[in-house]
């Protein structure tokens, strides 16, 4: 119930495309949770804003503190390396994922 609450404050302040308002809503999450918490927040927030907002790139890139960012990439860089893994591709050899978190995949895939 607070998660759901949480997602929709932050998806409201989002909305309204004011730096302000979102940017005191995701710092009030940092201080009540660890930052891998509150990108999940944002991320699931961001899935939400993706019913209403046509331009949800200008909120990631305008609204979502660069830590956040970071650790928004890190979980899916994360999901997406499990994610081969569990259809059967072998790290190393099918794929791989550099230091930057972007997935690189074998040529003759």
């Amino acid at each position: 119930m607070e998660l759901e609450q949480q997602v929709t404050k932050v998806a409201m302040a989002m909305m309204t495309r004011n730096r302000y308002i979102a940017g005191d809503m995701i710092a009030n999450l940092k201080s009540q949770m660890a930052l891998e918490d509150v990108a999940g927040v944002v991320l699931i927030s961001l899935e939400r804003l993706l019913w209403f907002e046509t331009e949800l790139v200008w909120c990631i890139e305008n609204l979502i503190p660069i830590d956040v960012r970071q650790e928004i990439k890190r979980i899916i860089s994360f999901a997406t390396y499990k994610h081969c893994i569990d259809k059967g591709l072998v790290p190393g050899k099918d794929f791989s994922i550099d230091a930057n978190g972007k997935l690189l995949r074998n040529s003759i895939l």
